[in-house]
C-alpha cells in the first residue's frame, strides 16, 4: 500500500494540471507556478526549476524557480556553456540526467561550487523539455539537506510535467503568432481600404476633369462621346465603391455592382427604360470586376443606342446573374429589334465586349429572341 501512495499523488497532480486554464491559454508564468509547486508536493522535494535554451544552445535562461520553504518564486541567473561546458555537453544529449548523489556525479562537477552547494542540493533530476522533437530546455527537481534515490515512477511523473511545460510554451508561441498575424491582417485591411479610398477619389477627380472638358463641347455628338467615356469611368469607380462597402478586401457583390451600373446609365440617357434585375448573392474577385463592369456598360449602352431607336411603348432591359457550381452566368436582354450584325457600329461594340470577355477567361453568346440576348459566363474558384 505504501508503494501506491506516490503514484496516487502523481495521478492526482496530473489531473489537477490537466484542468488548468492558464495551461490551456498558454500563460507560461502562471502555468509554471502551478506545475512547479505541485511537482514539489507530489515528489516530496524542496526545489523545482524550469529553464529554456537560447537559439544556439549556449545559454540556459531561467523561466521560473520555486522553493517550497517560504513558498518563494524567483528567476535564477543564466547558466552559460562558456562557464559550464561539460554540463552543457551532457544536457544537449537530450537525455534524462538522474543524480542521486548530485555533488559527486561527474556531469555536475562544474555546478558544485556555483549552484549545488550554495543551495544545499543533495539529489537532482534533470528532464529535457522538448518541442517538435527538439530539446528547448530542461526542468530540474532538487532534493536538499538529504540524499534520495529517484524511482522509475518519479522519472515518469517528471517527464509528464516536462511535457506540460512544453505544451504551455508551444501554446504561448502559437498565441503570439496568432496575435501577430491578426495584427498584420488588420494592418493590411486598413491599407487596402485606404488604397481603395484613394483610387475612388482619383477616379472622381478624373470624372470632374471629363465634365469640365464636356462643357467645352459645341455639339451633341461630342457631348455624347464624353457621356460614354464617363459611363465607362463610372463602371470602374463602382468596383472601388463596392470594395468599400464589402467586408471582403478583394471581392465585390456582383448583383449590387450591376444594380449601381444600371442606375447610373439610366441617369445618363434621356429615355425611360424599365429595368429588371434578378440577382443572387454572388461575390467575384476584383480582377474580374473591372472587365465585367466595362462589359455590362458596353452591352447596356448598346441597348440604349440601338434597341430603342424605333417605336417602343415600354422599352425594357432585364439583367440576371446566377451561379451554377463554379460557373457564374450574367444575362442581358432587351425588347428591341435584336442585333443587326451588318451594322458597323454594332460590330465594333460587340468586338470590345469579346475582347473584355477574354480578359476574364469567359464565354459569351449572342442571340436574337424578341430582342437582343447576351449571356456571359466565367469560372470562379
Amino acid at each position: 500500500m505504501e508503494n501506491k501512495v506516490p503514484l496516487i499523488k502523481f495521478i492526482d497532480a496530473i489531473e489537477v494540471l490537466s484542468k488548468s486554464k492558464s495551461l490551456r491559454d498558454g500563460e507560461v508564468k502562471q502555468s509554471l507556478k502551478e506545475i512547479l509547486k505541485l511537482a514539489t508536493e507530489a515528489l516530496g522535494c524542496q526545489r523545482a526549476n524550469a529553464w529554456v535554451f537560447n537559439e544556439d544552445l549556449t545559454v540556459l535562461e531561467s523561466l521560473l524557480s520555486y522553493v517550497k520553504e517560504g513558498n518563494v518564486y524567483n528567476v535564477e541567473l543564466p547558466l552559460t556553456r562558456k562557464d559550464l561546458p561539460e554540463y552543457f555537453k551532457g544536457l544537449v544529449k537530450n537525455e534524462i540526467i538522474v543524480s542521486d548523489d548530485a555533488v559527486n556525479e561527474e556531469i555536475n562537477e562544474e555546478l558544485v561550487e556555483v549552484y549545488l552547494n550554495p543551495n544545499e542540493i543533495k539529489s537532482m533530476i534533470d528532464i529535457p523539455i522538448r518541442s517538435e522533437g527538439n530539446m528547448i530546455g530542461v526542468v530540474c527537481f532538487e532534493q536538499t539537506n538529504k540524499y534520495r534515490k529517484w524511482t522509475d515512477e518519479d522519472m515518469k511523473f517528471a517527464q509528464s510535467l516536462a511535457q506540460l511545460i512544453s505544451i504551455a510554451l508551444e501554446t504561448n508561441k502559437k498565441k503570439k503568432y496568432r496575435l501577430e498575424l491578426e495584427s498584420l491582417v488588420r494592418q493590411k485591411d486598413v491599407l487596402i481600404s485606404e488604397i481603395n479610398h484613394r483610387v475612388k477619389n482619383n477616379i472622381s477627380v478624373i470624372l470632374g476633369l471629363v465634365n469640365l472638358q464636356q462643357l467645352k463641347s459645341n455639339d451633341d455628338f461630342h457631348k455624347g462621346l464624353f457621356n460614354e467615356l464617363k459611363d465607362k469611368i463610372f463602371s470602374m469607380s463602382a468596383v472601388q465603391n463596392q470594395l468599400l462597402l464589402s467586408q471582403e478586401v478583394d471581392k465585390i457583390n456582383l448583383g449590387d455592382f450591376l444594380s449601381s451600373l444600371l442606375s447610373n446609365l439610366s441617369n445618363s440617357y434621356d429615355k425611360e427604360v424599365i429595368f429588371k434585375i434578378d440577382k443572387e448573392e454572388i461575390f467575384i474577385d476584383l480582377t474580374k470586376g473591372v472587365p465585367l463592369g466595362l462589359i455590362a456598360n458596353e452591352i447596356i449602352t448598346n441597348s440604349y443606342k440601338y434597341a430603342f431607336v424605333h417605336t417602343n411603348d415600354s422599352p425594357q432591359i432585364n439583367v440576371k446573374c446566377f451561379r451554377v457550381g463554379n460557373e457564374i452566368f450574367v444575362c442581358f436582354e432587351d425588347n428591341g429589334p435584336g442585333f443587326n450584325l451588318t451594322s458597323e457600329n454594332i460590330g465594333m461594340g460587340l468586338g470590345i465586349v469579346k475582347d473584355l470577355c477574354d480578359q476574364i477567361d469567359g464565354n459569351i453568346d449572342f442571340v436574337n429572341k424578341k430582342g437582343a440576348s447576351i449571356t456571359l459566363s466565367f469560372q470562379v474558384t
